[in-house]
């Protein structure tokens, strides 16, 4: 843990088994995302209509999610998806990219995140026009994790972000 609190860290210079570690990590984080993808689209489907009606069901008679059923989702992702953010978001934030450039990457995933957990709510009990938001939400969901993922594969295994070299090398 020393090497994360010098002043000239970078995920370059992590010892070769760390970056394997944090490496498999990242991967089995970009096949969860898959999954997750397949697992939201292959339930509410691809289209507007089409996430509305698994909300809203109204035009199968079945009625809207319940209650219960928003809230085990709500409290299932409440209690998950703060830690893939924290884990990624950490890794990603080691990384050299530019303070701004972290900062506004973390700032959509999280308001992505809060969105994925509202949307539902509003579509429900609110309006079906709140559906109009869950691509971009899934758009952003999908863009951030993917930047908190392979952001920090590239530098530690080029060394490389933004084409400036990040290893003990600097071009003159």
């Amino acid at each position: 843990m020393r090497i994360f609190a010098t002043e000239n860290y970078r995920l370059s210079r992590l010892p070769f088994g760390a970056r394997v570690f944090y490496s498999l990590f990242l991967g089995l984080v970009f096949l969860g995302l898959l999954s997750c993808l397949g697992f939201a689209f292959g339930k509410s489907g691809l289209t507007s209509p089409a996430i509305a009606e698994y909300y809203r069901g109204e035009e199968s008679g079945l009625g809207s999610k319940s209650f219960l059923e928003l809230l085990e989702t709500a409290h299932f992702h409440l209690f998950s998806i703060p830690i893939f953010f924290l884990v990624l978001g950490h890794i990603f934030f080691l990384s050299s990219i530019a303070d701004r450039t972290k900062l506004a990457v973390i700032l959509t995933a999280f308001v992505a995140l809060l969105l994925e957990i509202v949307l539902p709510w509003l579509i429900v009990y609110h309006s079906r026009a709140w559906v109009w938001l869950e691509h971009p939400t899934r758009a952003a969901l999908l863009a951030t994790f993917l930047v908190f993922i392979v952001v920090p594969l590239q530098e530690m295994w080029s060394g490389e972000i933004d084409g400036q070299w990040n290893g003990d090398e600097q071009d003159s």
